[in-house]
């Protein structure tokens, strides 16, 4: 890496990736693999980050939808599901699990506008280990 401290485009970029669920980084890997020029470690990292969360969300929501049809069928604990996507008005009418994933979405969006490698436990290490290897 040429420099220490990331640009502000790339802030800016590594952000836009999270609020696009890795869209916006998709097309800026295009564009760069168009004028063949190679995207900094900051700006992968945070690209690789965001659609690697973004499929991950993809894959644990669907399998919890199986278990909330397969809970379904057991009484009493059938609520759980109820529960956890109810709103809650502390929360500003949020449900505990939409707390939570835009709370996470925040604080990658905000590491990443102050040019600092977020971490997520278990997620980051994978990346980390990506972006060594390439």
């Amino acid at each position: 890496m040429s420099h220490n401290k990331p640009y502000a485009m790339e802030r800016v970029i590594s952000a836009l990736t999270y609020l696009t669920l890795g869209w916006a980084g998709i097309i800026v890997l295009v564009i760069q693999a168009v004028t063949k020029k190679q995207p900094t470690r900051f700006v992968m990292y945070h690209i690789l980050q965001s659609i690697f969360l973004c499929f991950g969300f993809y894959v644990v929501s669907e399998l919890f939808n199986l278990l909330a049809v397969l809970i379904a069928r057991i009484p009493i604990i059938n609520l759980l599901p109820i529960f956890l996507n109810m709103p809650v008005e502390a929360l500003y009418g949020l449900s505990l699990v939409q707390a939570v994933c835009y709370t996470v979405l925040i604080y990658l969006i905000i590491t990443s506008l102050l040019g600092k490698y977020s971490f997520l436990p278990w997620v980051s290490n994978i990346i980390a280990f990506w972006i060594r290897g390439r």
